[in-house]
C-alpha cells in the first residue's frame, strides 16, 4: 500500500517532524527528531508499534510503500552531504534565498518549487551521467 509521509520543520521549531496517514486503517503516525532522518526513524518505530497493536487486535497491517515529501529545510537535513549554497548556485537560485527557504524564514511559491524541482532533477541527471576514470 502506497502512503505519503511529509517531513518538515516548522519555523522556530527545533525538531523535524514526519507524519504519514494510513486512511485504510484510520490511523496516522508521527515521528519527531533533531534531524529529518531521526524524525523518519521515530515515525517508523511508531509504525512498528502500531503494527504490533493491530496484530494484537487481529488486524493484519499491510506492507507500506512510503513516498517521502520534504520541505526545503528537511530535504537538506535528510541529504546532509549536500551543500545548500552549491546546489543553489548550480540550479540558479540565490544561495541566501535558498538558506532562507531551508530555515523556514521564507516560503517558496508554487512556481519557485517547480523551478527548484526541475533544477534538482537536472543536477541529479548531470551527476548520473558523470564518469569516473
Amino acid at each position: 500500500m502506497k502512503v505519503i509521509a511529509n517531513v518538515k520543520r516548522e519555523p522556530g521549531e527545533k525538531n523535524f517532524s514526519c507524519y504519514m496517514n494510513i486512511t485504510e486503517l484510520k490511523t496516522g503516525v508521527l515521528g519527531l527528531g533533531s534531524s529529518a532522518k531521526a524524525a523518519i526513524n521515530d515515525m517508523m518505530s511508531g509504525w512498528q508499534d502500531a503494527v504490533a497493536d493491530f496484530k494484537d487486535d487481529g488486524i493484519e497491517a499491510p506492507e507500506l510503500e512510503i513516498e517521502y515529501r520534504f520541505d526545503v529545510g528537511s530535504l537538506f537535513s535528510f541529504y546532509d552531504f549536500v551543500n545548500i549554497a552549491g546546489v543553489a548556485r548550480e540550479i540558479g537560485i540565490n544561495p541566501s534565498v535558498m538558506r532562507q527557504y531551508a530555515i523556514g524564514t521564507r516560503k517558496p511559491s508554487t512556481e519557485r518549487k517547480a523551478e527548484m524541482m526541475a533544477g534538482f532533477k537536472r543536477l541529479a541527471l548531470k551527476m548520473q551521467n558523470a564518469v569516473l576514470f
